[in-house]
């Protein structure tokens, strides 16, 4: 009856290890998807030319977390693939934060621009009040 129970057990136990490492590897074919769709994302962002360090980091890192499930690490897999998912979250967020520092620059030298023609503008107004009140002011012949 012991060694029945232990069989028992011993199968349990395989069975168990059989179910964990199939949801790793599972685990880590998602994170490498995630993480490919994200540099898509990041590319779309324009991240090759806004944040190249971190996409090719990203890159990199997807190749390797591959190389990883295919040697059979499945918690290597997973782990670097979680690295390169949030990597090139990275990028894109670099990548959109530079399209708006630029945006919001030249916004900033139109609104500059526009403030400039407004201040010439009101010179003018000021100078042309100023002229008529010097007509307005002298006697009439």
């Amino acid at each position: 009856m012991r060694q029945m129970l232990m069989m028992k057990v011993s199968g349990l136990v395989v069975a168990l290890a059989m179910i964990g490492c199939g949801t790793t590897t599972e685990r880590a074919t998602e994170i490498i998807y995630d993480a490919k769709m994200r540099i898509k994302t990041a590319k779309a962002a324009d991240a090759q030319n806004l944040a190249p360090q971190e996409l090719a980091e990203a890159e990199q890192m997807v190749a390797r977390s591959e190389e990883m499930l295919s040697a059979g690490k499945g918690t290597e897999a997973y782990r670097l693939g979680m690295r390169a998912q949030l990597t090139a979250r990275i990028a894109e967020a670099l990548a959109v934060a530079n399209q708006l520092e630029a945006k919001a620059n030249s916004s900033e030298a139109t609104l500059e621009s526009q403030l400039d023609a407004a201040e010439a503008a009101n010179r003018d107004l000021q100078q042309a009040e100023r002229e008529l009140q010097e007509l307005q002011s002298t006697p009439e012949e």
